[in-house]
């Protein structure tokens, strides 16, 4: 469900049994997400629409929930990869 309501985001991360899940699934499926709604979207963009680093930085460190979900999620991407990584290492000693 996470999966789909994200429908039509750029560059997302999908792990591999999720899409196999996605691949076996006869439900309807439209993107949630495309450019021309996001240009008639009336909500008042953060900062105006121009935030810089430094203020990046600071809005995020308020906003704990949001540090923590960054972090894990961070962190669980770094220990995909490094697996990732291992398993190809392997796969090319063994060849």
């Amino acid at each position: 469900d996470e999966i789909l309501a994200l429908g039509g985001s750029d560059r997302m991360t999908i792990p591999a049994p999720l899409l196999e899940k996605l691949e076996g699934s006869d439900e309807e499926f439209s993107p949630s997400l495309d450019i021309e709604s996001a240009k008639q979207c009336d909500l008042e963009e953060v900062a105006n629409g121009c935030m810089d680093e430094k203020a990046f930085r600071y809005a995020l460190n308020a906003d704990v929930c949001g540090t923590e979900k960054l972090t894990e999620g961070l962190n669980a991407f770094i220990a995909e990869t490094d697996k990732l990584e291992e398993a190809i290492i392997r796969k090319v000693r063994s060849a």
